[in-house]
């Protein structure tokens, strides 16, 4: 009887390297060395592939390290959201005087994006990596998913401004 191990295959490991070059999952797959009659077994396979517990597990640590760099890049040239934004807003300020509406309306866009107004649909697909959920029940998720969509409110006093409107309040 054969030995399961905790080591990727060689192909298996073709496939991750391939990945992490941005190579599509179906054209990493065929490259990889796995054979497929027709791109769509292939793109099949290669999702199945992508399940596998030591690739998806090789590909998160991959792109946590990958986030980790990039933030450690982030905070030593002191860039942040707020820096970014700002940043935005000057530039849509000066392409409203220009009347370049487009670089206007991109930058909204990614203004939007950074404040978590917008998603990517790129960024709603999901691999393997996420496969712990499956251990949680319908109602836990539920839970989180509420809580994720109610946030905290802010606690404020409230005071009128203007004394003739206090009557119509």
């Amino acid at each position: 009887m054969a030995k399961k191990t905790n080591q990727l295959t060689t192909k298996q490991k073709r496939f991750v390297e391939l990945i992490k070059q941005d190579k599509q999952p179906h054209e990493a797959y065929v490259l990889s060395g796995y054979t497929a009659k027709d791109e769509h077994v292939a793109v099949v396979s290669s999702q199945k592939l992508l399940k596998n517990k030591k690739i998806s597990r090789e590909l998160a640590t991959y792109r946590t390290q990958q986030l980790a760099k990039k933030h450690k890049l982030a905070e030593s040239v002191q860039v942040t959201q707020e820096w970014l934004i700002q940043q935005y807003v000057m530039t849509i300020n000066d392409s409203r005087q220009q009347n370049s509406h487009s670089t206007v309306r991109a930058c909204l866009f990614d203004v939007a994006k950074l404040c978590g107004f917008m998603v990517d649909r790129k960024e709603l697909a999901v691999s393997g990596e996420v496969s712990h959920l499956a251990s949680l029940d319908t109602q836990s998720l539920m839970n989180a998913l509420t809580q994720a969509q109610q946030p905290e409110a802010i606690e404020a006093e409230f005071a009128v401004i203007d004394s003739d409107q206090e009557d119509t309040i």
